[in-house]
């Protein structure tokens, strides 16, 4: 259940050798993706990016972007902290996302977990409180932990009775690092099951957009991301030779393309 790739420096660079992986021996248990730079991108990865969400609005299927806002809703984010985000978001998930299903709530899950099963037992924004836990460390408030923060997907109430259309991503750990006047945060995320095709992409840009915002709410640098898939795929519900003729198609950039200064560091195209 140990099955590293070699480190890869942006997410779209992880994505392609993963897939390509995939597409070579099947199947993978316990395949593990780490990221340099979350939140970067070389030149050409965007082509990738668009190619791939054409490939799925074409087969009826979400886009990366899409998949990418279930884990950190980035339209909604202004740049005013997490309690405005939050309640952007709560306001258009009260008139539209929780007629969906479970499907595409993890941001939900994030900032309204319910505190218990009652109407009015109220609910725990675990980003905000992560946030403050983070900044006192950093500004010396409060004894600095590095193995204490973390964000839960899984709920048992919920997700336990259900076999299919279950929550994929199960778990978010927050690494802190402090190395004399510099604060880094990383991140590792594990989740039980990844097509590969229709989910991955996404995900890894929309965890990179997570970790970017807590760090940068925080006080922190971004650091890297590291991601768990216990079971990894290429997707049952597409034909195998279109998606081994999309993958063979996506080249790997960074494979050839120097990583730009993290200084000057460019975001993902939002496809």
């Amino acid at each position: 259940m140990y099955n590293p790739m070699t480190p890869a420096p942006t997410p779209v660079s992880a994505w392609v050798r993963a897939a390509r992986r995939l597409k070579a021996d099947g199947d993978q248990h316990g395949l593990m993706l780490h990221i340099e730079n979350p939140i970067g991108f070389v030149a050409g990865e965007d082509e990738i990016v668009c190619e791939v969400d054409a490939f799925l609005r074409d087969h009826d299927k979400c886009g990366v972007s899409t998949v990418a806002n279930t884990i950190f809703p980035a339209a909604l984010d202004r740049g005013d902290g997490i309690a405005a985000l939050t309640e952007r978001y709560m306001q258009v998930y009260e008139r539209r996302m929780h007629r969906q299903g479970e499907w595409g709530r993890y941001f939900q899950r994030m900032v309204a977990w319910p505190k218990g099963s009652g109407k009015n037992a109220g609910t725990v924004n675990q980003l905000a409180e992560n946030i403050a836990s983070l900044r006192a460390m950093r500004s010396g408030e409060a004894k600095f932990f590095g193995n204490v923060t973390e964000i839960a997907l899984f709920d048992p109430a919920r997700d336990l009775r259900k076999k299919m259309n279950r929550q994929c991503l199960s778990f978010i750990e927050l690494k802190p690092e402090r190395n004399g006047n510099s604060w880094r945060l990383s991140m590792m995320a594990v989740y039980r099951n990844h097509y590969y095709v229709q989910r991955t992409l996404g995900n890894l840009i929309g965890l990179g957009r997570l970790l970017a915002f807590i760090a940068n709410e925080a006080g922190f640098e971004v650091g890297s991301l590291t991601i768990q898939s216990t079971h990894a795929c290429l997707d049952p519900d597409l034909q195998r030779g279109e998606v081994f003729e999309l993958i063979s198609a996506c080249a790997d950039p960074a494979a050839v393309t120097a990583m730009p200064d993290r200084n000057n560091v460019q975001h993902l195209a939002s496809a």
